[in-house]
């Protein structure tokens, strides 16, 4: 009897995370970086159950599925796409299935590990044993016929034709990005679109509109300066279509300093509400995701994501 007693103490006292990991996110390097996470959680009397994806969506799928007793929190060693996967999988759940969250920078943009400063792996380590949880807002983007979830951004226009034309250059690395960008700097579509703001209708040619909740996207892009995780406010980006292509080569750069807002060419508030409705619906840019379709409303969230706030 007093040897089971030992035991069960030996298994109550050693705590058990889900860690899921995204083997092909970002650099591919990923083994060294797990290997580090493993050793950290070991040495701190936490056993990690480690989880590998093999397909896109596979972190989603998981999630929707896993037995909610096995695990309170789970771990994520990937992008901001799939830190997207594991929050709507969880989610799409009907039992109330919430457990806490972390995140460790596994992606090439790692948008939200830039909003959290913790591109460290060490340091997202110690940040989530220091067990400091808060409860962030998500963004609720409503479909036709569907809802999802994000925490970090949406965008629409110029930003999604970038993300689909870089995609088919991966294996021009980071690089795909600028050449993607300039292709369509030169190559400018016309935007028409009605949109409401709070629900006052406007309408004009966009280049694009992007709506964040998180300060990052991309790879460092300071987008949203003003944004916070737990603000109940969105961060709304337009640059309309009066912008020639000489002006939009000078202020792509100032997306990484965050000077754009200061732009003439940029309107920047924060705001309730956005619905999107083109002349011609278009695939989204979500989480650095290409997926979803407009026309889509945009809001923050009743429900608010438990997370180890760095």
């Amino acid at each position: 009897m007093a040897l089971w007693n030992y035991c069960l103490l030996i298994i109550l006292k050693n705590k058990i995370f889900l860690l899921i990991v995204n083997p092909v996110s970002g650099t591919k390097t990923h083994q060294q970086a797990i290997d580090l996470i493993i050793t950290y959680f070991n040495n701190h009397n936490i056993t990690l159950k480690l989880f590998y994806t093999k397909y896109k969506g596979h972190a989603r799928e998981h999630c929707t599925n896993i037995n909610r007793k096995l695990f309170s929190t789970i771990l994520i060693y990937g992008g901001d796409g799939t830190f997207n996967e594991v929050i709507n999988g969880i989610l799409s759940r009907e039992d109330q299935y919430l457990p806490n969250l972390g995140f460790f920078p596994g992606g090439s943009g790692n948008a939200v590990m830039h909003h959290l400063k913790k591109l460290d792996i060490e340091d997202a380590c110690k940040a989530i044993i220091d067990n400091k949880i808060q409860k962030i807002d998500m963004m609720e983007m409503r479909f036709l016929n569907y809802t999802e979830y994000s925490i970090n951004i949406l965008g629409w226009g110029m930003v999604t034709d970038i993300g689909i034309l870089a995609e088919s250059m991966r294996w021009l690395g980071t690089a795909r990005y600028t050449i993607a960008s300039l292709f369509y700097i030169f190559n400018i579509k016309k935007r028409y679109a009605n949109i409401w703001i709070n629900n006052k209708k406007y309408r004009d040619d966009y280049l694009f509109i992007l709506i964040a909740n998180t300060k990052y996207t991309g790879k460092g892009m300071l987008i949203a300066p003003n944004a916070s995780l737990n603000d109940r406010l969105l961060d709304l980006i337009i640059v309309k279509n009066n912008i020639n292509k000489f002006a939009l080569i000078k202020l792509l750069p100032k997306l990484f300093t965050g000077e754009h807002i200061s732009s003439q060419y940029v309107e920047y508030k924060q705001v309730k509400s956005i619905e999107i409705i083109p002349e011609k619906n278009e695939c989204l840019n979500i989480d650095g995701e290409i997926y979803g379709t407009t026309p889509v409303k945009v809001n923050i969230s009743n429900k608010k994501l438990p997370i180890y706030f760095y």
